[in-house]
């Protein structure tokens, strides 16, 4: 079983319950996993992973959009990308035990959601930068026109994004648009036209793309999805 509950600044709390494990695509994001009684930070993924089996008492995650978790953590995110690592390793202080404190009684069927929601709102705050950057991506806008769109020099743009996001722009890019695929194969849409209408070259760069991000083949999602 599983559920998610929207936050705000595009961050969501996830609970899993039974699951025996499952691969994850790539998603840009950062997630904050509670797991028995310790929590774990998740680092920018930018390549597909495997979850562990939940434990008896299941798993709860709070996931936080790409570029939003740099303040929070006050940690350099590309350092971090696709590990896990113990979240006291990252950080300490009262609020994180607060927030490992919410996040368990939002285990055991408590609220904890507003408490989480405190926690989380004034470390991550709201970033136009990141926003724009990410709708440009989405758009699949070229990085020297984004780096010049904000009057930086390609070297700056691109350590900036690795200190918001944790990975460059093209890899934000290569995210987004197998995302675009994702959505396209979910509703039935034949490989190759799923492959041209989310940018990709042809059908063997979508699958080259889907082995990496997504961790299968085009045709084994598609499958799945059905």
């Amino acid at each position: 079983m599983y559920s998610e509950t929207p936050l705000p600044d595009g961050a969501a709390l996830w609970r899993s319950l039974g699951s025996d494990g499952a691969v994850i695509p790539a998603d840009g994001c950062v997630d904050l996993i509670l797991r028995d009684d310790r929590v774990f930070v998740a680092g920018p993924s930018t390549r597909w992973i495997a979850t562990e089996s939940d434990g008896e008492s299941g798993s709860v995650g709070l996931r936080l959009a790409p570029g939003r978790a740099g303040r929070m953590l006050r940690t350099e995110l590309s350092e971090i990308a696709d590990q896990l690592l113990p979240l006291d390793a990252i950080v300490h202080g009262e609020p994180w035990r607060h927030l490992r404190q919410a996040m368990m009684r939002y285990r055991e069927g408590a609220s904890g959601i507003g408490e989480i929601t405190s926690t989380v709102a004034p470390a991550s705050g709201s970033s136009e930068w990141a926003t724009a950057v990410h709708s440009r991506a989405i758009a699949a806008a070229p990085a020297t026109l984004v780096a010049s769109e904000f009057g930086d020099s390609e070297r700056t743009f691109r350590r900036t994004m690795l200190a918001t996001f944790g990975y460059g722009y093209a890899t934000l890019v290569r995210i987004e648009r197998a995302r675009r695929a994702q959505n396209l194969l979910r509703r039935g849409v034949p490989l190759s036209e799923a492959a041209a209408h989310a940018g990709f070259a042809d059908q063997p760069h979508l699958s080259r793309e889907f082995r990496r991000l997504v961790g299968a083949t085009p045709g084994q999602f598609a499958s799945s999805s059905a």
